[in-house]
């Protein structure tokens, strides 16, 4: 009797067990590949998202450090508003900063006064008659030249303790204080223990100094400005309260270690958020500067592993590499078993692609262009329209994503896009977007999500209309409705638009400006022997010689003939504006060679600053042009009347 014997038949071994271990094989290896990738993705993003924090953590620093300028300037403008500063008024202009609530870390707002050593015992005593018998200026003993803080708001028993203090008895607090009166701007000091502080909650401290010179003196040099000296305007810093306040909720898992200049040693340490410790074993570790008025901060910032919870994302994107790996191995086998329903779904498959053809066909006659993006903004399909719309081929295109196409200052729109349209939300709107050549094409984009059964972005259908010639169209009316079609300058409704802004500017921020009226002299007699052609290229040599004296940040304009006008920005005093004038009269004095022709014209120029001479366009501009009538009847402008017996052109 023969052996009985089980055999696994031949079609089962090759049509299922065969395939299912190949395909649990292909599931192993590329699910190895992608927790891998999980891993160093997230690893990245961790790091990227250290960077982001730590970057706006020295952000925040900067700005507040801008905003205490600000006070600063604001105390220093009190000086220049009024003859003699009063400690009421000192007292009501702190008071209104709200310091304890806008202002974190800042001790008060005070000003050191600057004291002759033969006028020491005089300022002592006018202290002491204003109700402080017991005033004097600390520490005591000979010097070359004292300080004492008078002024120090809010004057609470912490700075009290500061009251006739000599900052510039101390090195540290000297070395700040003469930078600030040699350059004249502001000036941060190293590391010191404040003289507010006492013997409980000790932290290390910095001032801020900006000096007040005396009105209607000269500031040009170091020396000018020592003699017109008053004192400083300060503030003290507790660097504790400044960074903790900075810190929010990032200081329960970032040790952040502030160290004054480029050494990190314990002599230069300003702050620790986690004193006392050794540098945390992290890879998300940064250092980095922070230059705050001419003096240089270390940031060093280290990540505090346990402090953060636990990000549970790829724990559960590698047990979805898992299921997606087991799924497949069990789709496998029940697609070898299933080859009759198989049969059955390529049918099916015919008739859709016959559809899909079909619907092809009306896609790639479009006239505009057409794509599908995935959840992922990423392009599945594209028309030929699109693809010679943009001047790619449907292969680079493809798998890219839709917002890698916008230029550099709208990167990241894309984000925006997708939040929205997860939301089920359609609509269109105008775009710019980067071609293949590097150019520009300007696009009406209409996008339609697809969502599916639970409402979450399956896909996206784009449509994109090419409007980039008609943009352009609307472009160049603006530009000719702006600007003088002969020489290029803006034109005089530009101009006054240009002129109100700056009145508003002016008027916020309390600076200065001028408004230059121009006529040129002998310029009618060069039209009348050469011809409107002749003036025409005398006017636009006039326009380039005019632009070459002027800063880019000035604005000059035709005001219509001969005439035309200036703006010019930050104008400090009349002395500017008129060297800026006798720089662009030069320029027009040089001869012009039009028509084969030596011509020589001349120009008149009338000023007007604000607020000086008007605080409004109006004003301004007709004080402008009567100071250049007053010029051309003075024979200032070089025009004919300074040489009579020469023609214009030669």
């Amino acid at each position: 009797m023969k052996p009985f014997r089980t055999e696994v038949p031949k079609s089962l071994l090759q049509g299922i067990v065969a395939p299912t271990l190949l395909a649990a094989l292909i599931a192993l290896v590329l699910g190895a590949i992608t927790i891998s990738r999980i891993d160093a993705a997230h690893t990245q993003a961790r790091g990227v998202s250290f960077v982001l924090e730590t970057s706006e953590i020295t952000l925040k620093i900067e700005e507040r450090f801008k905003a205490y300028r600000q006070v600063l300037r604001g105390a220093r403008a009190l000086f220049a508003a009024s003859q003699t500063v009063t400690r009421d008024e000192w007292r009501h202009y702190v008071t209104t900063l709200r310091l304890h609530v806008d202002y974190a870390g800042i001790q008060g707002v005070g000003f050191a006064k600057a004291i002759p050593a033969t006028e020491l015992a005089e300022h002592e005593r006018r202290v002491r008659a204003e109700g402080f018998p017991d005033y004097r200026v600390t520490p005591p003993g000979p010097r070359e030249e004292y300080t004492s803080i008078v002024f120090l708001e809010p004057f609470d028993w912490r700075n009290q303790r500061a009251f006739g203090y000599d900052m510039f008895s101390e090195p540290v607090r000297r070395e700040a204080m003469a930078r600030a009166r040699s350059l004249g701007v502001p000036a941060l000091t190293g590391k010191v223990r404040l003289v507010q502080e006492t013997s409980t909650d000790v932290q290390f401290g910095v001032l801020l100094y900006l000096p007040v010179f005396r009105q209607n003196l000269p500031l040009g040099t170091p020396a000018e400005r020592e003699r017109a000296l008053i004192g400083w305007v300060y503030s003290p810093f507790r660097i504790g309260d400044l960074i903790t306040g900075t810190l929010g909720d990032a200081g329960q898992h970032l040790r952040i270690r502030v160290f004054d200049g480029h050494d990190l040693t314990p002599d230069t340490l300003l702050f620790d958020s986690h004193p006392g410790g050794n540098p945390p074993d992290s890879p998300l570790q940064r250092k980095t500067l922070l230059e705050l008025n001419s003096r240089v901060w270390t940031l060093v910032f280290d990540h505090t592993p346990g402090t953060a919870p636990r990000d549970p994302a790829p724990l559960l994107e590698k047990l979805a590499v898992v299921l997606i790996g087991s799924l497949f191995v069990l789709l496998t086998a029940a697609f070898c078993v299933s080859r009759q329903r198989a049969r059955e779904l390529a049918r099916t498959s015919a008739s859709l692609r016959a559809s899909e053809a079909r619907y092809s066909s009306l896609v790639n006659l479009s006239h505009d262009g057409i794509a599908a993006l995935d959840d992922e903004m990423r392009f599945t399909f594209i028309n030929p329209r699109l693809a010679r719309m943009l001047g790619y081929t449907r292969e680079a295109l493809l798998g890219r994503s839709f917002d890698s196409l916008y230029p550099s200052h709208d990167f990241g729109s894309g984000q925006t896009l997708a939040e929205r349209l997860a939301r089920g939300h359609a609509t269109s709107f105008e775009q710019q977007l980067v071609k293949a050549d590097g150019s520009l094409l300007t696009a009406i984009v209409a996008d339609t999500p697809d969502l599916d059964e639970e409402g979450r972005l399956r896909g996206v259908i784009v449509t994109l209309t090419d409007i980039s010639e008609r943009k352009e169209s609307e472009q160049r009316v603006h530009y000719l409705a702006t600007h003088d079609s002969l020489t290029g300058l803006a034109n005089r409704p530009m101009f006054l638009e240009h002129l109100h802004t700056s009145l508003l500017i002016a008027h916020r921020h309390n600076t200065r400006f001028a408004v230059l009226f121009l006529d040129l002299d002998r310029f009618k007699e060069v039209n009348d022997t050469l011809g409107h052609a002749a003036g025409d290229a005398l006017l636009v040599e006039t326009a380039q010689r005019l632009r070459r004296s002027l800063r880019a940040s000035d604005l000059p304009a035709r005001q219509g003939g001969d005439e035309f006008m200036v703006l010019l920005h930050d104008i400090k005093t009349a002395a500017e504006a008129l060297g800026v004038a006798d720089k662009i009269r030069q320029a027009i004095d040089r001869p012009f060679q039009v028509e084969g022709h030596e011509c020589s014209v001349a120009v008149s120029i009338g000023i007007a600053l604000y607020p000086d001479d008007g605080d409004d366009a109006e004003t301004l501009t007709r004080r402008a042009d009567e100071a250049m009538y007053r010029a051309k009847t003075s024979g200032r402008g070089r025009g004919a009347a300074s040489r009579p017996h020469a023609g214009p052109c030669g």
